[in-house]
């Protein structure tokens, strides 16, 4: 007489369309599931006889969490995933790792079909790193028990989404604080994108330096073409009647391209005009002028978000569905006092 097989937890995950984890956080009456989807695990698990067993291995014997970055190019998003890989070590955590690129060979969708692909291979959680996240991801999020948390989203994300970042309003202030203490008033803000909420806090810290400082807001001194568009506005800032001293970039990249179109225009950084970036990523890179830049804490950033995933898949929530972490200025060479 053949036995049939015994209905498993992973079973149930599978056919409740869950991840194992929460299919198990249903079973043990814990909380962090919907209602939609409590119900409809208790259904699977009547429908197929599931019986409960001690020696049934728990979920966070076997965590999987799967990473998804827009590319793996950006020295950001490498940052980030070294805080991701140490948060991984320290739980003991399988780390899987996405490019939605497709110029980098790959074809990810994060649609309601690949989320439920991942949590029928009963995976812990989801974390999206500076790549858009739209209402049906929430969703099927939600509807498949995937804990989802945002890592410096360029878009808005519902509010019910827990995003980590750093604290960009504060990093933009620091920054225009720091050249204005140098004796600048006239100080150029390059990078920005309206589109982009970190880029717009940015912003908003740069106006309330100014506006602290007594310094009148000029809207020619501001460029909001994006990122890798700063040193195409140099010229024409240069070229004002009442020309800017100083300029903040709002990423390093930009920066170390707008130091070379301040020299290609027969001026001197920072003799003639003072640079800061922002993010802190090219400190390394040996330059003729060593760039002063705010520090963003990408390596905690992404140990954080681990961390805050997997606490998730376990029924805990984060203090806060915003959490943000504090830049600092790093003076180098590239910003001196207005002579």
């Amino acid at each position: 007489m053949r036995i049939p097989r015994r209905v498993t937890l992973s079973d149930i995950a599978t056919a409740a369309g869950v991840s194992k984890a929460t299919a198990s956080k249903v079973l043990n009456h814990r909380g962090g599931t919907s209602d939609e989807t409590r119900l409809r695990v208790e259904s699977v698990m009547r429908e197929l006889g599931y019986v409960a067993i001690t020696r049934e291995r728990a979920p966070a014997d076997n965590r999987t969490v799967t990473a998804v970055f827009d590319n793996l190019v950006a020295l950001y998003s490498l940052c980030v995933l070294g805080g991701l890989v140490d948060g991984a070590q320290a739980l003991d955590v399988d780390l899987v790792t996405n490019v939605t690129d497709s110029k980098q060979g790959t074809d990810i969708v994060l649609n309601r079909a690949w989320v439920r692909r991942l949590a029928a291979k009963g995976h812990s959680g989801l974390i999206v790193v500076t790549t858009s996240i739209d209402a049906a991801l929430v969703s099927a999020c939600a509807q498949y028990g995937v804990p989802l948390v945002a890592v410096d989203a360029p878009n808005l994300v519902d509010a019910s989404v827990v995003s980590i970042g750093s604290n960009h309003w504060s990093g933009g202030m620091d920054a225009t604080r720091h050249l204005l203490e140098l004796g600048h008033r006239r100080i150029g803000f390059l990078g920005g994108d309206a589109a982009i909420p970190g880029l717009r806090e940015r912003l908003a810290g740069y106006r309330e330096a100014l506006a602290a400082a007594g310094v009148d807001y000029d809207p020619e001194l501001v460029s909001e073409t994006g990122m890798a568009t700063a040193a195409a506005a140099v010229p024409g800032m240069l070229e004002l009647a009442d020309p800017p001293t100083a300029f903040f970039v709002t990423n390093d990249g930009d920066a170390m391209a707008v130091v070379r179109a301040v020299h290609q225009s027969g001026r001197r950084v920072p003799e003639d005009v003072s640079v800061v970036g922002y993010d802190d990523t090219y400190s390394i890179v040996a330059s003729v002028t060593h760039l002063t830049t705010v520090h963003t804490p990408m390596h905690e950033i992404g140990k954080l978000a681990l961390e805050t995933v997997i606490g998730m898949a376990e029924g805990r929530r984060p203090i806060s569905s915003r959490l943000q972490l504090a830049t600092h200025l790093v003076p180098r060479e590239s910003s001196i006092a207005r002579a």
